[in-house]
């Protein structure tokens, strides 16, 4: 047997030797949806490929284009704002977990104004969606705010391009308050705008609002802090006026009552004095049969570890994190439904 062929075997031989090793070295599991959860999940994928050098690629690219990726099972797990009915999950074999919650607030950008020194009714911010408000002297702005002179500017509206679950709950919460809102175009994550500018995504919204004079828009609470953006109070359903808070988001999130079976729940303007009235919840969903074992199980350990350790990263954030002990029990239960492509359960 020559030198160069016992040298072939034996590097073949090493690398069959390693090559289980080497596979495990550094798993990777992907993940896409919403934009709205997307800074804290950026911080928990980080901190977890810290403490476990595993890595979770996460793509922000909208809720509805999430649902198509996870549905095509070309990610492990995709997250979404719009809640999905047990029908559709059946239909597309699929599980739902709520995973963070977190306020959408309306930002401006008016000159001389700051954060929390205007105040809009519901019904008022359907009509400037509308476009039958069009200026910010207004009558009906200015019945809301007495005390202030408001500048005689155009209205810019922005809104979103992509189909976003950020607006599925603002105009959610359009519909609800507002009944020509609600006839005319409903609630949806894509529509057609009567007015208004489009931009992709949180980001693209909070910098749009930030380069023009006069804007409105609405963003997860997180993106207006970040680009320092002019935030509104809202009369809520108890006629009080409130200010976008985690402690607002919070006594909102309070109300809910989950529905077990498809983990569905919707949190606008629901009751309480403080409540804030535009609170989402970003929802995870991985499919319930035929999955990949181990890619499966890296992404429920991913998912096990943010209930039970990413509530801080969520807090920071000013988000509110999923942390209440019986409702991840029900979670836990419900991961071990998941089965890989033999049928056998990915979790014992």
């Amino acid at each position: 047997m020559g030198v160069h062929r016992r040298l072939s075997q034996a590097l073949i031989t090493l690398l069959c030797a390693v090559s289980p090793f080497l596979a495990q070295a550094n798993p990777e599991i992907s993940g896409a949806g919403a934009t709205f959860p997307l800074p804290v999940i950026k911080v928990w994928a980080e901190q977890y490929q810290s403490l476990k050098n595993i890595t979770v690629n996460y793509q922000g690219i909208g809720s509805a284009e999430g649902i198509k990726r996870i549905t095509a099972r070309s990610v492990d797990f995709g997250v979404t704002d719009i809640g999905l009915t047990q029908s559709e999950l059946i239909h597309d074999d699929l599980l739902q977990f709520p995973l963070v919650v977190g306020g959408i607030t309306p930002v401006i950008n008016l000159p001389g104004i700051s954060s929390g020194q205007i105040t809009l009714s519901g019904p008022v911010l359907a009509d400037i969606y509308l476009g039958k408000i069009t200026r910010w002297d207004d009558r009906q702005i200015q019945l809301l705010n007495p005390k202030l002179t408001l500048p005689n500017l155009p209205i810019a509206v922005i809104h979103r391009k992509d189909g976003s679950g950020t607006s599925f709950n603002f105009t959610a919460y359009l519909s609800k308050v507002s009944p020509v809102w609600n006839s005319t175009l409903g609630i949806a994550s894509s529509l057609l705008w009567p007015v208004g500018i489009e931009a992709v995504g949180n980001e693209g919204i909070a910098k749009q609002v930030l380069s023009q004079e006069g804007a409105i828009g609405y963003v997860e609470y997180f993106y207006a802090q970040q680009f320092q953006l002019t935030t509104l109070n809202l009369i809520n359903s108890a006629g009080k006026v409130v200010a976008p808070t985690p402690d607002s988001f919070e006594q909102d999130y309070q109300h809910s009552h989950w529905h077990h079976s498809s983990f569905y729940q919707s949190l606008i303007d629901l009751p309480g004095a403080n409540s804030w009235p535009i609170v989402g919840i970003s929802y995870v969903l991985i499919h319930r049969d035929r999955n990949d074992r181990e890619d499966a199980i890296q992404t429920l350990y991913f998912l096990d570890w943010v209930y039970r350790n990413g509530a801080a990263a969520a807090k920071d954030l000013a988000y509110i994190p999923v942390s209440d002990p019986e409702l991840i029990k029900l979670i836990s239960n419900a991961m071990k439904q998941v089965k890989d492509g033999q049928g056998n359960p990915v979790l014992k």
